[in-house]
């Protein structure tokens, strides 16, 4: 590939050319003109066959022909600020000034723009004027420091597009994976269900038939197929609420709410939920706080060794958030784990009073959900002593 080559590659990877103009050129091709006091300033970008102008003060055209290029014959001719005092006089410039309808006199001042790193030259900041002129150092300083700005900005711009198309890309692809998860999920759930029920058909009939062994070999079946069951349902919860307008809001009876979610945890036995408040109503998303006290309650209902499991759920109210607070009496949690617990997917290594392990997604759809519902959740608990989590939701 030869320097043209690598060249034109350089400039169509900041995928500018025939863009829409913007304020930040449109300012340094401003300063460039006041400051050189010429009627001509642009922002030139060097094409194969064209030139063409991200900014422009003074002429009206978009683009031009390349060999009609005051700026292509400049990166021709060098690498470094240009100045042409007395344009007609120079006989390269004599023949481009002519095609642009000079006759005896004109001005041409350039400094090339550079991609950063390569040092490849994308185009230019000229100022033009029609009659003969010059620039004191100050000047040529001045430009050179205005054309170094819109190299910088060059490059921002295609680093925050290529940003922005990975962006884009992560979320594709996070929303083909969350509606894959959520597909494969509802479809698992059937024939889990079904399979749940046989085995317990199975032991109904044949339990009396079978070794030790081979019962304690169908009730692990059991006990596994229980847990993949808790952990599609999670699943199901965690994706579901991304397609839930959390703004959706009704007043709601917190005692009638409670009692609700009581039916939900019934068949737990030895089992006291309680519920104290001086405040009777809720403005919320019924669906979003359901789901939140449902996980918090199944939460302190397996994690507990307790043979009378207590939960305690508390409603106060300020003037920008409700406060709900669930206690339990279960086995605590570990301060080191505050953090990891609302973390997707992630299982401590900790049995509920079935035996089972977690499966890292109750505690992250509600720190999720309260999330969405901009509040914040707390945590404060002892081992063997209990949990209380504190939720603060936005009003």
């Amino acid at each position: 590939m030869n320097n043209e080559d690598k060249r034109l590659e350089a400039l169509n990877s900041y995928e500018i050319l025939d863009t829409s103009p913007e304020i930040e050129f449109d300012n340094i091709t401003f300063l460039a003109s006041t400051l050189c006091n010429t009627p001509i300033s642009t922002i030139t970008l060097i094409d194969k066959y064209r030139q063409w102008y991200k900014s422009k003060i003074g002429i009206e055209a978009t683009e031009s022909l390349r060999e009609t290029s005051f700026c292509s014959l400049a990166i021709e001719k060098s690498s470094k600020t240009i100045v042409v005092e007395k344009l007609m006089e120079d006989a390269d410039f004599r023949k481009v000034g002519l095609m642009n309808g000079l006759t005896d006199t004109g001005f041409y001042a350039a400094v090339p723009i550079k991609e950063n790193g390569t040092g490849l030259i994308l185009g230019t900041l000229c100022v033009i004027d029609y009659k003969n002129n010059s620039l004191s150092e100050d000047q040529i300083r001045s430009l050179e420091i205005l054309a170094e700005q819109t190299s910088k900005l060059f490059e921002m711009r295609r680093r925050f597009k290529k940003l922005t198309k990975n962006n884009e890309y992560l979320h594709l692809r996070y929303s083909e994976l969350e509606k894959f998860a959520g597909v494969i999920s509802h479809d698992m759930k059937s024939p889990l269900n079904n399979i749940i029920s046989l085995i317990k058909l199975l032991k109904d009939d044949v339990d009396h038939k079978l070794s030790t062994d081979s019962v304690d070999y169908i009730d692990h079946i059991e006990e596994c197929s229980i847990q993949l069951k808790n952990y599609i349902d999670g699943l199901l919860n965690f994706y579901k609420n991304d397609n839930i307008d959390f703004t959706l809001k009704k007043e709601l009876n917190i005692s009638h709410l409670i009692d609700e979610i009581k039916l939900m945890q019934k068949d737990f036995t030895n089992v006291t939920i309680n519920y104290q408040s001086d405040y009777d109503t809720i403005n919320i998303n019924k669906y979003a706080l359901i789901q939140i006290l449902n996980n918090l309650i199944g939460n302190g209902i397996k994690y507990n060794d307790k043979e009378l499991v207590e939960i305690k759920i508390d409603f106060n109210e300020n003037a920008s958030y409700y406060i709900i607070k669930v206690i339990d009496n279960g086995i605590g949690i570990e301060t080191k784990d505050y953090l990891d617990i609302y973390e997707s997917f992630k299982i401590l290594n900790v049995k509920d009073r079935y035996g089972n392990y977690g499966t890292g997604l109750g505690l992250s759809t509600v720190k999720k959900i309260v999330d969405k519902l901009h509040g914040r959740i707390e945590i404060q608990s002892e081992l063997k002593k209990g949990t209380t989590f504190t939720l603060f939701l936005a009003k």
